[in-house]
């Protein structure tokens, strides 16, 4: 059976809470969850490890996918920054649905360059979904308690 958005945003939330930053993605292509930013095969080893990008490598290890990602959907917990947004759309994801905004995160949890993600889809060559916002509550309550 196919899980909803609701189903799926929620699996990134549930990441977030345990990550060692709040905030966390899975990629779902063909209603299947392909990669996670929980996956341990990958290491947190620098600034750039964001939770999409340990996604993206969860999903293209697992199933040799490297530059295969087209009509994926991500799911994070907290809309993506300009470097995240960059790597969805050179992967040519078809959707990104996020919970938290790029302001929610500044507000609760730390400094962030925020970004309009409608201005950064103009430079997609492909028709991508934005869904924003979806149990967004939920999403800003992991980033004030991980903030305190």
């Amino acid at each position: 059976m196919k899980m909803a958005d609701e189903q799926y945003i929620d699996i990134a939330i549930e990441i977030s809470k345990t990550a060692k930053y709040p905030y966390g993605a899975i990629v779902v292509k063909d209603g299947e969850i392909i990669g996670r930013s929980d996956d341990k095969t990958l290491m947190e080893t620098s600034m750039y490890s964001h939770a999409e990008l340990e996604a993206i490598e969860s999903a293209s290890k697992n199933k040799n996918l490297y530059g295969d990602l087209k009509g994926a959907i991500m799911y994070v917990s907290c809309e993506p920054c300009m470097m995240c947004m960059g790597a969805i759309l050179y992967e040519k994801f078809s959707k990104v649905v996020y919970a938290a905004t790029l302001q929610d995160s500044n507000d609760n949890y730390c400094p962030e360059i925020i970004t309009n993600i409608d201005e950064l889809v103009k430079y997609s060559n492909d028709n991508i979904e934005i869904v924003k916002e979806l149990h967004r509550d939920k999403a800003v309550e992991v980033l004030k308690l991980k903030g305190e």
